[in-house]
């Protein structure tokens, strides 16, 4: 029966449990701005039909393109209990990730055909299929990270008990669900809570879809609350954000909290099947508690390492990545005296931009040496962009200048070459040599804190 704290083991068993509700589960509006209510009994009937059309084609790995609407929901559903891993592609996601999609699937299919028994059924799992979640970077740098409905499931489970959402909630979800932070924090945790989720209508709409659905509730990346900010276009009912997947500027913070919202700062990984602490101080909300089970440590050299129920599988066609059960983040961060667990950057090469997207600081570097003939180059985070940082440069002002000219127009070049949301924003000139190892490899926390 229905609880807002129950802990569920699989999506089986989840949707069995829609069985026994009479409240809305989805909400969806069209172009015209008409909208139309799908009920939790009705939803979880389709999804149980539909699962019996997909284990009659005995699939191993299924690209299912999420386009905001029930039917996209109810194939990501029937497909794992049919006993397919699912990959999430979604038109509004980076360009080429939809191809590589394409191309780790059969890939994954290949691997996954080792795998069954003479059924046609995948041993060891109950049945159910597993979600494949690319790491982001570049694609050249993505991993794919294997997810079981039981980990989702508990991943929402440990939201729940941070911060409860109930029949009375509207979600807006917005967040592209091909990501494990808007799949569980958008989508799973409401739907297991009995709130109804509002489907976001268009990607050009997204400012105007809080007016228009009236949520109370919104899971967004800052760059998002910042443009809903920026056009007025909060509704009254609202009363949480849930913020992750990015740092976030403090001034959106008190933004927020100006118009009488509570704001709630989340981490985790895609690794952790989305988050591992949430904040509770309204106050404080940079400052975040590990959520139940999760065991979070800050290593000898500050990066935090964690141990939680949420763990993925391993990484598809790869050895597991654990040590003593443990995931090592990549993430610096720090305890304070309450226990609470604040963030401190990256320790590897993976900057995270205000929009959630990922880049791998190497690449460009290297591509942008190559181009613009300087050696002694690096990319930081400044208010959510990508800025390049070009070291060593004469100290006379005339020729610092002429190498600015050229450089600006090589930057424009390399710009064009990529997604405008992972651009190069703005160069930073200096004389000073670049912090490095002795090795030579970047210190990149350091240039940051230089240059923040």
């Amino acid at each position: 029966m229905y609880s807002i704290y129950r802990k569920y083991s699989s999506f089986e068993e989840l949707v069995n449990d829609f069985l026994t509700r009479d409240s809305i589960a989805i909400r969806c509006g069209d172009m015209a701005g008409d909208t139309y209510e799908v009920f939790y009994r009705d939803f979880a009937e389709m999804i149980i039909s539909e699962s019996f059309h997909v284990k009659a084609e005995c699939s191993t790995v299924e690209v299912v393109r999420y386009e905001q609407t029930v039917d996209s929901l109810v194939d990501i559903f029937a497909h794992v209990l049919a006993g397919c891993d699912v990959i999430i592609a979604d038109p509004r996601v980076p360009e080429g990730f939809n191809e590589f999609a394409a191309t780790a699937a059969e890939a994954a299919r290949q691997a996954r055909e080792k795998q069954r028994d003479e059924f046609g059924r995948l041993r060891g799992r109950g049945g159910e299929g597993e979600l494949l979640f690319f790491t982001s970077g570049t694609t050249s740098s993505s991993k794919i990270v294997r997810l079981t409905s039981g980990s989702l499931c508990t991943s929402a489970w440990s939201g729940q008990s941070m911060l409860a959402c109930g029949k009375d909630d509207v979600i807006l979800s917005n967040l592209s669900l091909s990501h494990a932070y808007g799949f569980v924090c958008s989508m799973l945790w409401g739907l297991a809570y009995g709130a109804t989720v509002a489907l976001g209508r268009d990607v050009h709409r997204f400012t105007g879809d809080a007016l228009f659905f009236r949520p109370t509730i919104i899971p967004a990346v800052p760059s998002q609350i910042a443009d809903m900010l920026n056009k007025d276009a909060l509704n009254p009912e609202l009363r949480v954000v849930l913020i992750g997947g990015a740092p976030c500027p403090k001034f959106l913070t008190e933004r927020l909290r100006e118009k009488g919202i509570d704001v709630y700062f989340g981490y985790g990984l895609t690794e952790t099947s989305s988050g591992i602490a949430i904040s509770q101080d309204l106050d404080e909300p940079e400052a975040m508690y590990p959520c139940p089970g999760a065991d979070i440590r800050i290593e000898e050299d500050g990066e935090i390492s964690v141990a939680t129920p949420c763990m993925m599988q391993g990484y598809l066609g790869r050895e597991p990545m654990f040590e003593d059960g443990r995931f090592y983040t990549g993430d610096l961060g720090w305890f304070d005296e309450k226990g609470r667990l604040h963030l401190k950057g990256r320790k590897n090469d993976v900057l995270v931009l205000s929009d959630g997207d990922k880049i791998f600081c190497p690449e460009y570097e290297e591509a942008l040496e190559q181009i613009c003939s300087l050696p002694d180059l690096g990319v930081i985070l400044r208010d959510g962009e990508a800025v390049l940082v070009a070291g060593s440069c004469p100290k006379d002002p005339v020729i610092a200048a002429d190498i600015k000219k050229k450089l600006v127009k090589e930057v424009d070049r390399f710009n064009r070459s990529i997604p405008h949301s992972r651009q190069i924003s703005d160069i930073i000139m200096t004389s000073e040599h670049l912090p490095r190892t002795v090795t030579g490899k970047l210190k990149r926390y350091e240039l940051q804190e230089l240059y923040k």
